[in-house]
């Protein structure tokens, strides 16, 4: 699965502290909006209105089956 999705929002709020809220809409039609919760230092790499590419790719270290 492949997608792109524009950054529309990134946000920091009280109740989570030292935590980013990024919503992605997508560019696609059929894709739900992406909601993400991560670091500052994650957050600084990105930028409002922005389009970037997502990727589905198995996790090679997960153990669940």
């Amino acid at each position: 699965m492949k997608f792109r999705a524009k950054l529309q929002m990134k946000m920091e709020t009280a109740d989570q502290p030292g935590a980013i809220m990024l919503n992605f809409v997508p560019v696609e039609t059929g894709v739900p909006q992406l909601n993400l919760t991560v670091s500052p230092m994650d957050a600084d790499a990105l930028t409002v209105g922005r389009v970037y590419a997502f990727t589905a790719v198995e996790d090679q270290d997960s153990d669940a089956a």
